[in-house]
C-alpha cells in the first residue's frame, strides 16, 4: 500500500511540474511574441506605415499620449481610426526611430498583456525625446494585439559641457 502512495505521489508530483514547465515556455513564447508586436508597431509608426500599423491593433483600439513641449503639457486621445486618418494627413512626415531601451511585460491568463516600453525617439539619428510607453494587449485567434497604446514624452535633456 505504501508503494502504491508513494507510486501515485510521485506521479502527480511529475506531472505537476511537467505543467509548470509547459505554462513557463508558453508564457516565455507569449513575452517575445508580445515583444515583437510592441518592436514591430514602433517600426511602422516611425517609418508611418499605415498597412501594417493597421494590422496590429484590434478594431476598438484607443491611443493617446501626453507630450512636454515648451515647458506646456499637451494631451490627445482617439480611435485607432482617428489615429491613422491622422497620419494619412500629414503631406511631409517625418521618420523616426524609437528603439526600447527598457522592457516590463506583464501577462496575465495567456490573455492579456501590459507593457511598458522606455524609448527615445530619434530622427535623423539624433536623440528627440524620452518616451514612456505603456500597452495593453490581448490575445486574439491571429495574435498578440493592440488594444491600448499611451506614452508620455519629454524633451531629451541636453548635456552642456
Amino acid at each position: 500500500m505504501k508503494k502504491i502512495i508513494l507510486l501515485n505521489l510521485t506521479i502527480v508530483l511529475t506531472i505537476s511540474l511537467m505543467a509548470q514547465e509547459i505554462d513557463s515556455t508558453n508564457q516565455a513564447l507569449d513575452r517575445v511574441a508580445i515583444k515583437k508586436t510592441v518592436e514591430n508597431f514602433l517600426t511602422a509608426a516611425g517609418n508611418y506605415d499605415i498597412e501594417a500599423i493597421s494590422t496590429m491593433f484590434t478594431s476598438k483600439a484607443n491611443i493617446s499620449g501626453a507630450s512636454l513641449k515648451n515647458e506646456k503639457w499637451n494631451s490627445y486621445r482617439m480611435t485607432i481610426q482617428e489615429f491613422i486618418t491622422a497620419l494619412k494627413s500629414d503631406p511631409n512626415p517625418k521618420k523616426y526611430t524609437e528603439p526600447v531601451d527598457n522592457w516590463i511585460i506583464h501577462v496575465d491568463g495567456g490573455q492579456i498583456a501590459f507593457v511598458r516600453a522606455d524609448a527615445t525617439l530619434f530622427r535623423d539619428g539624433k536623440p528627440q525625446r524620452h518616451n514612456i510607453d505603456y500597452f495593453t494587449l490581448v490575445k486574439e485567434s491571429e495574435g498578440w494585439k493592440i488594444l491600448n497604446g499611451s506614452y508620455v514624452s519629454t524633451p531629451v535633456q541636453v548635456k552642456s559641457k
